[in-house]
């Protein structure tokens, strides 16, 4: 007989909205807004020559085709899809559809599109691009008006990071119908191996261009 772990519904609330939203938007439908917020922040953030180049990655300063920024995001949440599904079959008891991983992993990607509006702010390229190309120098913008845009999109950054890898992991739990330590172990695990993965990928790519 297969067992079923229900998962309690939570409240419904901004809060849940925020950090939760799997019970309200999944299947078909998250993974029609997922591919368009993934797709949309790779665009946002080609105008700023900032590519989503990993899982977890956003780098600023080298310029890159506009393809190569739109799918960036593609490639990373189909890596995640991948893993987090076969480690869903692996340590999940009941029965689960790809559709509600793959689409609830791209709605995870929502943060994204702070992150890349975000670099568009005043003064952050301009630092990323001193950083790049002469970092000796960079003292000079220690202080200035760019050098505190930079800095503030660095904790934007860092915010929207953590807020999306807990998103990946309820995301998981909610789709595979898991939770506490297994559901924590293997999506640990999974997330280290998307980052290697994708990492690999995207650096092959850029050493060619």
């Amino acid at each position: 007989m297969e067992q079923n772990n229900t998962i309690e519904e939570p409240k419904s609330g901004l809060i849940t909205w925020l950090f939760n939203p799997f019970y309200y938007i999944a299947g078909g439908r998250a993974l029609i807004i997922g591919i368009a917020i993934i797709i949309l922040a790779g665009f946002i953030g080609s105008l700023s020559n900032s590519h989503f180049d990993g899982v977890l990655d956003i780098h600023t300063g080298k310029v890159l085709p506009l393809w190569f920024d739109v799918s960036a995001g593609l490639v990373s949440w189909l890596i995640m899809g991948i893993l987090l599904f076969i480690t869903g079959k692996a340590v999940s008891k009941s029965r689960f559809r790809a559709v509600d991983v793959f689409g609830t992993q791209a709605l995870a990607r929502f943060p994204t599109i702070i992150t890349s509006i975000a670099t568009l702010l005043p003064g952050y390229r301009k630092v990323a691009e001193q950083i790049i190309s002469s970092p000796s120098n960079l003292s000079t913008l220690f202080g200035t008006t760019d050098f505190i845009f930079f800095l503030a999109v660095l904790l934007i950054t860092l915010l929207m990071i953590i807020w999306m890898v807990y998103l990946m992991y309820r995301a998981f739990s909610v789709s595979c119908n898991v939770k506490k330590g297994k559901a924590i172990a293997g999506f640990i695990a999974a997330l280290i191996v998307g980052e290697i993965v994708s990492k690999i990928v995207f650096i092959s790519f850029i050493l060619r261009t």
